[in-house]
């Protein structure tokens, strides 16, 4: 059995890991979201039985562990939305001056 703080480090620290996969998939039809690194899934999962799954083991969460992590989540995933935006934008800027020298180029 997987000890629930142990299970509590690991979620978090999966979380702000700029490599792994924050999904939300099933977040409105079954309260349920997952971190993904390399292999592993652990999901998060609410609703009226609230518990972390790896694999096969299920570890309970009372409402405020399981609101924790999930505000964990959700603030890293705005995080890395922000980041996505400004990417993106910096991609139009890119090719923008790309063009603008193919341009002045011909």
């Amino acid at each position: 059995m997987i000890e629930k703080e142990k299970a509590l480090k690991v979620a978090q620290s999966l979380i702000a890991l700029e490599c792994s996969t924050l999904d939300t998939k099933y977040l409105d039809s079954h309260e349920k979201v997952a971190i993904k690194f390399r292999e592993h899934v652990i999901e998060l999962v609410g609703g009226d039985h609230k518990y972390i799954k790896y694999l096969d083991e299920q570890i309970p969460l009372s409402n405020n562990e399981y609101k924790q992590v999930f505000t964990c989540f959700t603030d890293e995933l705005k995080k890395r939305k922000a980041k996505t935006v400004e990417k993106f934008n910096n991609l139009i800027e890119s090719i923008k001056q790309e063009k603008q020298k193919m341009d002045a180029s011909n």
